[in-house]
């Protein structure tokens, strides 16, 4: 037993005791001794009393301490942490800094090609995660990126990109210039038949709007040249200087292709 134990057991032992003597006293005669005792039987009831409060309220504070919460992360863990999720939730706002970053990469780019730097303009948007770009857009830059690496003789990287110029999945303004795209790349990679397709065998098989018939006339010369047809494919590029310049052809010269020595035979001509 503790030493408060045995002191609130001797209290509560003394306590009817004194009483009694309190009592006794009382009657015989002896106030001062009365109220002595009376005073000791008030101690030791106040000593009970207050003993067993306190052993009831540390009965009540015995249980489990509350755990202490966890501590956070350092400010660096937490950045990382917030940095991984970003990487894995594609941008759904226009001002998120990946969307902006990838506008930025393709007016970079659009700014190199403009002064015959393909290969760098290819090389701003080659890196760029296609889900950074807002779908609305994204053929059109896929587009434009198929252009500058055409141009900058990567034709395997072309290529690749083939499963991104889908018509289908572009908006409906859009589909015309994806399509050319596709054409362009298709007819440098050998798959003539597919490039024809596209852009057809004449002005307008295909419906194209007057912004992009150069660039099918263009890729339609490539293609019959590829097939032996040298008089039409002529034709075709003669049509697009009429019309515009000899500007578009000096364009599509780095591209390469079946019909590009009768390019260079046009522009010399002017």
């Amino acid at each position: 037993m503790t030493r408060r134990s045995i002191l609130l057991a001797a209290a509560g032992a003394a306590a009817p005791l004194l009483a009694w003597g309190a009592l006794a006293r009382w009657r015989g005669g002896a106030p001062s001794l009365g109220v002595a005792c009376a005073a000791a039987v008030a101690t030791a009831l106040l000593l009970l009393l207050g003993g067993t409060v306190r052993e009831r309220l540390a009965a009540r504070q015995v249980g489990p301490r509350p755990t202490a919460p966890a501590p956070r992360p350092p400010r660096a863990q937490r950045r990382a942490a917030r940095a991984a999720h970003r990487a894995l939730t594609p941008p759904t706002d226009l001002g998120d800094p990946r969307v902006i970053y990838a506008y930025a990469a393709q007016a970079v780019g659009q700014s190199l090609a403009w002064e015959g730097s393909y290969k760098a303009a290819a090389a701003s948007m080659r890196d760029i995660p296609r889900d950074w770009i807002p779908p609305q857009v994204r053929l059109l830059v896929m587009s434009n990126l198929a252009q500058w690496q055409l141009c900058a003789g990567d034709i395997e990287a072309a290529r690749q990109l083939l499963p991104d110029l889908d018509e289908e999945r572009a908006p409906a303004s859009a589909r015309p210039l994806v399509r050319g795209a596709r054409a362009a790349v298709l007819v440098r990679t050998g798959d003539i038949e597919g490039a024809l397709s596209l852009v057809g065998r004449r002005d307008g098989e295909r419906d194209e709007p007057t912004d992009v018939r150069q660039r099918y006339r263009i890729t339609r010369a490539h293609a019959l040249t590829a097939l032996g047809e040298l008089a039409a494919a002529r034709a075709e590029l003669r049509r697009v200087v009429d019309d515009v310049g000899v500007d578009e052809l000096c364009r599509w010269i780095p591209a390469g292709g079946p019909a590009r020595a009768t390019m260079l035979e046009l522009i010399d001509e002017g």
